[in-house]
This record gives structure tokens, sequence and C-alpha cells, in this order.
């Protein structure tokens, strides 16, 4: 599991965060976040010390309780990692099936983050006898409500790196429906620009260099990101193409422009550090997912529609779709 709750203080927190967060953390005691379950939780790998990712793991001859929500939801995430799952166990735990593009998603988000954050900075609020409600946290939605509606792009990038066997279900986009491996383009190797103008997810490596780190602070009104990926070659020069994504400052709230540029800045140094150790695992890289359009003046250059990108340091597996 990669979430836990601070018995001492309520805080949901997640594994990957807990050194940063709590660099003591072998002093904090840990249980399951379905306050009906509370079993006890040790965190694992926190360290890096292997190539598997933090997490949290229940000790021996201590079981979840059989009604335990964010078990079963733990157990059907990492089943869906190497198997299709059917109907049931879709809807048991629910994924984005209609993107709701709303104009004033800015306000709304602020707000809604504002409200989770007054007087603590956790991910959740709990109650008596459960979960009551879940907050976002850096964008991240955790929902148990399985709400199929959502205003950002991140829970949509969640279900298709989480599952890479069900991307044929469906999701509606401005009264549209399309399968979820066809909503997502790839910004690989060489890649034709006319293979990115339709309105979709694109998403690619970001180059691992000094001219990717604190882009958020180079520039007075817009953020550039360097790609990987690239058109071209220039025939003179030999140069590649490079593609890039352009996010505009004026277009997205001071709150949310902070919070982009936070977890930008925490996951750009991991990759960048483990990369010049050369202690990155072969098949983790960061990835950047955008939705947006080609820039009309500059085909190798990615504009982000409203607010709609995000980040992974993270794998992504080939789609498999089982007839």
């Amino acid at each position: 599991m990669n979430k836990a709750r601070i018995v001492s203080t309520n805080e949901i927190i997640k594994a990957e965060s807990l050194l940063e967060l709590y660099p003591n953390y072998s002093e904090l005691e840990f249980i399951c976040i379905d306050e009906k379950c509370s079993v006890r939780m040790a965190p694992a790998c926190i360290n890096k010390k292997d190539h598997r990712k933090p997490h949290f793991k229940k000790y021996r001859n201590r079981e979840h309780i059989e009604t335990c929500e964010y078990a079963t939801l733990n157990e059907l995430n990492q089943t869906g990692q190497n198997q299709r799952l059917n109907k049931i166990q879709i809807n048991k735990i629910g994924y984005p099936s209609v993107f709701n593009l709303n104009e004033d998603n800015d306000n709304v988000e602020e707000k809604k983050t504002s409200q989770a954050r007054l007087g603590n900075e956790d991910e959740g609020v709990t109650g008596i006898g459960g979960i009551t409600k879940v907050y976002e946290f850096d964008s991240e939605n955790i929902k148990f409500d399985r709400n199929n509606k959502v205003q950002s792009i991140d829970r949509i990038v969640d279900w298709y790196l989480g599952f890479p066997y069900n991307r044929d279900v469906e999701i509606e986009i401005k009264g549209i429906k399309i399968q979820y491996r066809h909503f997502f383009k790839g910004i690989k190797d060489y890649t034709e620009s006319s293979k990115l103008h339709n309105e979709r997810i694109f998403y690619g490596k970001i180059m691992l260099s000094e001219k990717n780190k604190n882009v958020f602070d180079k520039f007075p009104e817009s953020v550039y990101f360097n790609l990987l990926g690239f058109q071209n070659k220039d025939e003179i020069s030999g140069k590649r193409n490079n593609y890039s994504v352009k996010i505009d400052k004026k277009s997205i709230s001071k709150n949310l422009l902070s919070r982009l540029k936070n977890k930008y800045n925490l996951l750009f140094e991991k990759a960048f550090t483990e990369f010049k150790n050369k202690s990155n695992e072969p098949n983790v890289s960061l990835y950047i997912f955008v939705y947006g359009t080609i820039d009309e003046n500059n085909d190798t250059l990615l504009n982000v529609k409203q607010h709609h990108i995000t980040f992974r340091y993270d794998e992504i597996r080939k789609t498999i779709i089982e007839e």
C-alpha cells in the first residue's frame, strides 16, 4: 500500500513522501487509513535500498478486516497491473469516464484545496466509522466515492498507468466517447507532428539536463519543458528539433502554478539525481502528461489547455488488449 495514517496526528501520508516530511519516521506509528480497520502498518523500502517502490505493509500475523475498503481497492489495483479486470472489479474501483472541461476549473480547484487544507496539510479528513471524505493532494485525487466525472487529468493518467489491460474502457470528452488507449498519444524518439494535432493527452519523457531545472523561474510569463522526443533532424546541422511543452502562467491560478512547481521540482530532482548516479531503474523515466494542442506557429511546441498538465516518475507499460 502506498498510503497509511499516522496515529498521533491522524494524517494520511504517502510512503514516497515519508522520508522528506518525516526524516525520523521510525519514531512514528502507522495504521491503515480505513478507520474501521486501523491495522498496524510498517514503512518499507523508504530509503530506496532496493528497486521496490516505497510502500506500507501490515505486520505478520495481523490482517485487515474483511470489510476494509482500502485493502480491497489496493488488492484490485495490484491485480489490474498484471491482468484484465472484469466489470464487477472495475465498478468497485471506479475510473474517470467523463472528462469535464470546465473553463473556470482553476477557481474550483483552488477553492477545494483551500477548504481541504484548513488547519493542516494532510491529504484526507476521516470520521468515526470510516472514511467520510478524502481530498486532493498535489493534484492527485484519491477519492473513495468512485465519482466518474473529473476536472483534471491526474486520475485519468493514474488509470492509464495502473491498468494496462483495461485501456479499452471509454471516457467522454465534449460529448464524444473514446477508449483510453486512443485518448493517449506518446511522443517517443521520432514523432511526426501530424500525429499530434488532435486534442489528446500527450505524454513524453522530459530531458534530464540542466535545461529543465528550475523551469518555473526562468521566464516571467511562461514555463517551458524540453522533451527527448523529436520531429526530425536538420539536414545541414544534423541537430534534432525536440518537442517542448509550454505553460502560459496567466492561464493558471497562482495556487495551482505553485503546486505544479513543487511537484515538478521534487520529481525532477529525484530523477536527475538518480540519472547522474546511475541508480535509476531501467524502465522508469520522468514523464510529462498534457491535454493540449500543437502551437499554430511552431509545430514542435505543445500548448497546455487550461491547467491540464501533470508529471510522473514512473514506468509506462504497453497497452494489452485481450480479445
